[in-house]
């Protein structure tokens, strides 16, 4: 359980708790009498659930321990968050949780236990049954509890692997019967291990010194052993000699015993150490040696890989068949020749200084480790091996077995594999993985001296069309000659990788300091990747100019992170798409500022529905006579973070995500509650509601709307439906059946924004639309009609509208003189603020507030 692992994981967890259990209890008991939580509870992450460890119900033990899924639960919120808490109505906020209704939760506080990895393994996790205003106030306690908890898990982890690991290596020590010892010369003190008083038979109580230590040896043996630890203590000479002993127990041993020392940080002889084997057994069985060599050659004769044995000199003894066939020579032709003729330079002529140098300081990096070098074969050939080379002793004598492995075909391979991980395959560009390891050592060094980074994203664009008129195969060509020619543009300064499909990223090779950024010129680049003749490009079907769209930035490097600055870079892109083709966008510290708030709303958005933090304003649409005939929702944000957000900031931004569905459905809803208000008050007035792209396509759409109209008791034709354009062509199809299935149920349909988006006039006739909204941007255009200065495009519009027999309406008027122009051409209906600005729905209750609007209006028009 113990062994492998450096950190503790999930198992880990759970056993340590569950070994530690009453002192973990005792500690969330006590810490409990100061939190006050009605539970406390630890669990372990498992998988997708998290299953309860020790559960406190105020100052008791759960009686039951329990497991909880952790989709929909704030435990979700706390694992990717760190911590997370919830003051109060946590069952509302998280309806999907059942743990936290059955025990009536109301407010919750949950902190996270990650290991040493940063590995989230567990949660600690406090409910109160009441609200807790304060709880914020607990949070940095209730965080630092976790980490103490996952504190003490990492110690008694680390203490059970050491015992662990220590009762691994007596074990192995006792199974081959070896031993170590270790003397201090500054302290005179000798250390056995217990595999040593094992050899010996002396128990592991009993103190022992060199003296004691040299009576065990027989007397021939003893003066071996007296010289070889003395030139090891005058002359730092390693030994490695096979004696004889007699143990405690007056048994007769041979034991083989080396010699060696470690140097302290200033190179002083800091301890002499060694290892003591008993060898009694492999000396018994010397007779057999013959037959056990012939036997070992045989297996390595039949083995994949060369092995080699060379003495102190570095002279051929012996090698496999193996050898000869990876070295190209034949039987005989290496024994008692030197290792350095299968040695490429300069290795085989540094090769008698690296073994003089080792037998003099003990000291090699090749000894006990494997190691890639380049070899020779008898042709003057030279390849890769993979050389395993260890020290032993023959006979008394001191040799170097050698494993080599021809590794060349496996280098060549991973080659491969290498190319297929980082290198785009149709420009043989870098890929974005490649990128991210670039750009992350990029951020590192530069965070560290303070300086910035320029960096650009190029999408090509409206690449899904150049395939389709193409055809992939001259599409990749193009790709491909493009990225030719970008590199080209950048030259020596900058790298360039394939980020995705149709984009390329370009890393700027240097750093910059805040003084240097200033006069540091990003428009020579920019304008060089986005000129057009870059993108002229010869096919097999002829010539054909492509476009990209590129947005860049200069971030300042301690301030960023890899995630952060390809967000900011396609932010970027998706601001220069707006000028297509070869859009531009420069993002400087404002633009970094915009983005900023770009993220907070995007994340404050999640929970302006749960903060209750949007409204409805409505404003009136009228007719020639003033008359206030319908009006139109409008949706309205105040965030308690960010103050009033702008519906033209927000809502693009709720459209990027299933929110926009969320708030369309309770602008529904809040529209139907005011109009069963004004049904009530005897008002008949229709009310637009403007619907999403994304929420008129939802499966479920005209079912949902239908039952909500039915509940409120809303008569269909009360409500007008507005669409943009853009809603109309996402998936026209599905948009059509479900406007046909609402429009039989007595529902109007409007075209909003109309003539700024993509329909298609065959579309409009075959749908059951109501009316057209003629856009502000084009109401803009009308000056005053006695200059005869009006909008061709209004005209269309108003006479598009009236041949398909729906009606117009104007929005964005603001000005005597359009009204006239637009009663002229026959415009239906007209909105704007020269009638009234959009009013919160409170406003509006007032009935003669409509009724003085149309009074007003109507002298308005006369």
């Amino acid at each position: 359980m113990f062994s492998h692992n450096t950190v503790y994981e999930e198992a880990e967890f759970r056993g340590l708790v569950r070994k530690y259990r009453q002192e973990f209890f005792d500690e969330l008991v006590g810490y409990n009498a100061s939190l006050k939580a009605d539970y406390l509870l630890l669990g372990v992450r498992d998988k997708d659930c998290v299953s309860v460890l020790i559960g406190i119900q105020q100052q008791s033990e759960v009686s039951e321990l329990f497991e909880y899924p952790l989709q929909g639960s704030p435990c979700e919120q706390v694992l990717q968050t760190g911590i997370c808490a919830y003051p109060n109505a946590v069952c509302s906020l998280f309806p999907h949780d059942a743990s936290l209704s059955q025990i009536g939760a109301e407010a919750y506080l949950g902190a996270g236990l990650f290991n040493e990895l940063g590995r989230n393994v567990g949660i600690l996790v406090a409910i109160f049954n009441s609200p807790q205003p304060d709880i914020e106030r607990d949070k940095a306690g209730f965080h630092a509890s976790a980490k103490l908890i996952a504190t003490r898990l990492q110690k008694y982890f680390l203490e059970t692997r050491t015992i662990n690991n220590l009762s691994l290596l007596d074990e192995v020590s006792s199974l081959s019967k070896t031993g170590a010892w270790e003397y201090y010369p500054q302290d005179k003190k000798l250390f056995w291990s217990k595999e040593t008083y094992a050899i010996h038979g002396v128990a592991m109580k009993v103190p022992i010194d060199v003296e004691q230590a040299l009576t065990f040896y027989k007397p021939e043996s003893k003066a071996v052993v007296q010289s070889a630890f003395h030139e090891l203590l005058a002359h730092n000479t390693p030994y490695d000699i096979e004696v004889q002993i007699i143990s405690a127990h007056n048994d007769s041993k041979w034991v083989r015993t080396s010699g060696k020392y470690e140097l302290d940080d200033e190179g002083n002889i800091r301890r002499y150490f060694g290892a003591f084997e008993d060898i009694t057994n492999y000396k018994s069985t010397v007779l057999l040696s013959e037959e056990r060599a012939s036997r070992i050659q045989n297996i390595l004769d039949n083995i994949n890989d060369a092995v080699i044995s060379i003495d102190a000199k570095g002279i051929i003894l012996n090698c496999n068949d193996i050898t000869l066939k990876i070295f190209g020579y034949d039987d005989g032709e290496l024994i008692g020749k030197s290792v350095e003729m299968l040695m490429p330079e300069p290795y085989a002529s540094n090769h008698a200084s690296y073994m003089a140098n080792y037998e003099r300081s003990g000291n090699a990096q090749i000894i006990g480790t494997g190691r890639q070098l380049p070899a020779k074969r008898k042709d003057g050939s030279v390849f890769q091996m993979e050389l395993s080379l260890s020290e032993s002793t023959d006979v008394g004598k001191k040799i170097y077995i050698g494993v080599v492995r021809d590794i060349s075909e496996r280098i060549a391979a991973q080659d491969t594999i290498y190319n297929l991980a980082y290198t785009d395959s149709v420009t043989h560009l870098r890929n974005r993985q490649w990128f991210q390891k670039e750009c992350k050592d990029l951020i590192l060094r530069a965070a560290v001296h303070e300086e910035y980074m320029h960096i650009l994203l190029l999408d090509m664009d409206n690449m899904a069309q150049i395939n389709t008129r193409l055809g992939y195969s001259n599409a990749n060509n193009a790709l491909q000659a493009i990225a030719e020619n970008l590199s080209f543009i950048i030259g020596h300064e900058y790298h360039i990788y394939k980020f995705a499909g149709d984009s390329f990223i370009i890393m700027s090779k240097k750093t910059y300091k805040k003084a240097d950024i200033y006069r540091f010129d990003t428009s020579l680049i920019e304008n060089a990747l986005i000129n057009p003749r870059h993108y002229d490009i010869d096919t097999e079907d002829g010539n054909w100019s492509l476009s990209a769209s590129l947005g860049s930035a200069v971030f300042e490097a301690n301030k960023q992170n890899y995630e952060r600055v390809v967000n900011v870079l396609e932010n970027a892109v998706k601001q220069a798409k707006k000028s297509a083709p070869f859009g531009l966008c420069h993002i400087s510290d404002d633009g970094m500022q915009e983005f900023d708030r770009y993220l907070a709303i995007k994340s404050h958005l999640r929970q302006a529905l749960d903060k209750q933090e949007l409204s409805l304003s409505l404003q009136p649409q009228v007719n020639h006579q003033g008359v206030t005939t319908s009006f139109e929702v409008l949706v309205r944000w105040h965030s308690n973070e960010l103050g009033t957000v702008s519906p033209g900031d927000f809502i693009p931004i709720a459209e990027e995500s299933h929110i926009i569905c969320d708030i369309g459905n309770w602008v529904i809803d809040e529209t139907l509650k005011t109009l069963k208000q004004f049904i009530a008050r005897g008002l008949d007035l229709c009310v637009a509601i403007n619907i999403s792209a994304k929420q008129i396509v939802q499966p479920d759409f005209a079912s949902s709307l239908l039952a909500r109209v039915n509940y409120y008791g809303i008569p269909a034709q009360m409500v007008m439906l507005e669409l943009t354009e853009t809603a109309l062509v996402i998936d026209i199809d599905i948009v059509k059946n479900t406007m046909d299935q609402l429009a039989k149920c007595g529902f109007r349909f409007s075209i909003d924004d109309f003539g700024t988006g993509y329909s298609s006039l065959a579309y409009l006739k075959e749908l059951p639309i109501s009316e057209l909204k003629i856009d502000k941007i084009f109401i803009d255009d009308v000056s005053t009609y006695s200059n005869h200065n009006g909008s061709p495009i209004v005209d269309a519009i108003i006479d598009m509208a009236r041949a398909l027999n729906v009606t117009s309406i104007a929005e964005g008027v603001e000005t005597l003189e359009q009204v006239e122009y637009l009663i002229s051409k026959g415009c239906n209906r007209f909105q704007g603020y020269y009638f009234s600005k959009p009013m919160p729905v409170e406003h509006w209750h007032n009935t003669n507030l409509i009724n003085n609007l149309s009074t007003n209006t109507s002298t308005k028009l006369k």
